[in-house]
């Protein structure tokens, strides 16, 4: 039987409570009653303060003018982490001016959800008076000013410009950061990083060489290529990168990234030349692997030399050779998380197992029932399993694996497209798996609207932990 609802924390029901007495004394126009929450909450934590802002920001039912007047009186100027939530364009100002006003020591700001890159005047003035900024994400948005603004910062360990640039090559040139970690810039699938020409590899070089202890660059996935650039002007450069991205890897950028990057923990490769992959058993730390159009034999080389040390694998785009799962399992013993796009799957060994297997992603795989319920039945320790291809299990199937497993740690089960399956498998998977809590998505299965309402009704009844998701109607 799926667990029953847990007794939900005090501290999460009072604050429940409190923002929605907050909500409702802050909804009126006039701010009658802004003095008397502020005196109510003056002598509240700031971590309480955060929580807070966090519930009541991200509730996007919310009117927009109850939520920015829920900023206006909570943000203090003690509280450290922000995340604005999305607004309508015209609380923009507002918002950049109420964070400068009251938030001066904000250590995290995201403002992922208010388009501000046409107030760059207000946004450098904002980042300004922001010394013990940590983290900011502000995605589109940066311009020269605001890069130069960025560079006061100096406490500033991530930072997030992705996405398409408003700074120019000279700008960008100018961000300088001993403290700076974790750098998001440019976008998927795009080798120059302004609107300018010749703001690629090259720049991104330049980038990292003036941020030295840089541990990941995101979304840039040229990475390689200019690391390539680096060794070529000096081989015994050493980065301290734990995350990679690249395309297109030829050999002698392989050799840059494993001669200047001994740390790297996560590499991620589309499209590489032959024989690249073998150079990632010379990466003694690497333990979580995403490939992209890659060469199936080679990679099969690389497991049976340093697969023990890979506990992530994300396949993408491989259909012309199938994967066997069973030589899977036995390459990589350690194996926690196996996500299939676009690939052909099959395994030869039923009696071969997925000792420590716990989350499953197959999305648009070309592959059997069989390949499922053999992962399903050997992966005794599979928490999480989502299946994105058109299934034909029946009920019958789903009673029989019942029948010969406990299935002790599922919690998630997705099955996008299985019209053989019917209400009597939502009600054998609820009354057999001890932990499972989330069944979906129900919209792809044999199932009615009102055997749907129906199983809600028993879950509520029951006070079953059990979420069948869409979570509203079929319509």
């Amino acid at each position: 039987m799926s667990p029953k609802q847990p007794v939900l924390p005090l501290s999460y029901m009072c604050l429940k409570v409190i923002s929605n007495q907050v909500t409702v004394a802050l909804s009126d126009d006039e701010g009658k009653y802004y003095q008397v929450v502020q005196e109510y909450l003056a002598d509240a934590t700031y971590e309480v303060l955060q929580d807070l802002l966090r519930m009541i920001l991200n509730c996007i039912t919310l009117d927009a003018g109850i939520r920015f007047s829920c900023l206006e009186v909570l943000l203090r100027e003690d509280v450290k982490k922000l995340d604005t939530g999305i607004f309508p364009w015209f609380y923009y100002e507002k918002i950049l001016q109420t964070i400068k006003l009251r938030g001066k020591r904000l250590q995290q700001l995201n403002l992922k959800g208010v388009w501000v890159r046409d107030y760059p005047e207000e946004l450098t003035d904002l980042i300004e008076n922001l010394p013990h900024l940590r983290t900011l994400v502000m995605p589109h948005m940066a311009s020269d000013d605001v890069i130069e603004a960025v560079c006061s910062l100096k406490h500033l360990t991530m930072l997030d410009i992705c996405g398409e640039a408003c700074y120019t090559v000279e700008g960008i040139r100018k961000l300088h950061s001993d403290k700076l970690q974790v750098l998001d810039i440019g976008n998927f699938g795009k080798r120059d990083i302004c609107q300018e020409e010749d703001s690629g590899p090259e720049l991104v070089a330049e980038l990292m060489m003036n941020c030295p202890n840089l541990s990941s660059v995101k979304t840039y996935s040229y990475t390689g290529s200019s690391l390539l650039l680096i060794y070529e002007k000096n081989p015994s450069y050493r980065t301290k990168l734990k995350y990679i991205h690249d395309t297109g890897t030829t050999l002698k950028s392989m050799e840059a990234i494993t001669t200047l990057c001994p740390d790297l923990e996560t590499v991620h490769l589309e499209s590489p030349e032959q024989e690249v992959l073998e150079n990632l058993s010379k990466l003694r730390k690497l333990h979580t692997l995403k490939l992209v159009k890659y060469s199936a034999q080679e990679l099969t080389d690389y497991l049976r030399i340093s697969g023990s040390q890979i506990q992530v694998l994300k396949l993408s785009r491989v259909k012309d050779v199938a994967l066997d799962l069973s030589v899977l399992s036995s390459l990589i013993p350690n194996l926690v998380t196996l996500e299939c796009f676009q690939m052909k799957l099959t395994f030869s060994d039923a009696g071969s197992y997925f000792m420590s297997l716990q989350n499953v992603e197959f999305l648009y795989c070309d592959m059997s029932d069989d390949v499922i319920r053999f992962v399903l039945m050997n992966a005794p320790f599979l928490r999480r399993m989502v299946v994105g291809c058109v299934i034909l299990m029946t009920d019958g199937d789903i009673f029989r694996m019942c029948a010969e497993s406990d299935f002790t740690n599922l919690e998630e089960l997705w099955f996008s497209c299985a019209k053989c399956l019917t209400a009597t498998s939502v009600e054998l998977l609820m009354g057999h798996c001890p932990n499972l809590k989330v069944i979906g998505q129900l919209t792809g299965w044999d199932l009615h609207q009102e055997e749907l309402d129906y199983l809600k009704v028993v879950i509520a009844a029951t006070n079953t932990d059990l979420t069948l998701l869409p979570v509203g109607s079929f319509a």
